[in-house]
């Protein structure tokens, strides 16, 4: 959840961004690293659910 957050704090801090310099790969760099960070924890956690379930039917 606090990865969403982030993600979400770094769209808008890009969205209102009133830097003159038009670097901003730094922020895009972060949006990609939180996205994947966030598609692995969502990932992982529906691993360990099924590992849970399938240990339980056992």
């Amino acid at each position: 959840m606090s990865t969403f957050l982030i993600m979400v704090a770094s769209v808008l801090n890009l969205l209102h961004s009133s830097g003159e310099s038009g670097d901003k790969t730094g922020i895009y760099i972060e949006l990609v690293v939180m996205f994947l960070l966030t598609i692995t924890m969502v990932l992982l956690n529906n691993l360990e659910k099924k590992m849970k379930n399938l240990e339980q039917e056992k």
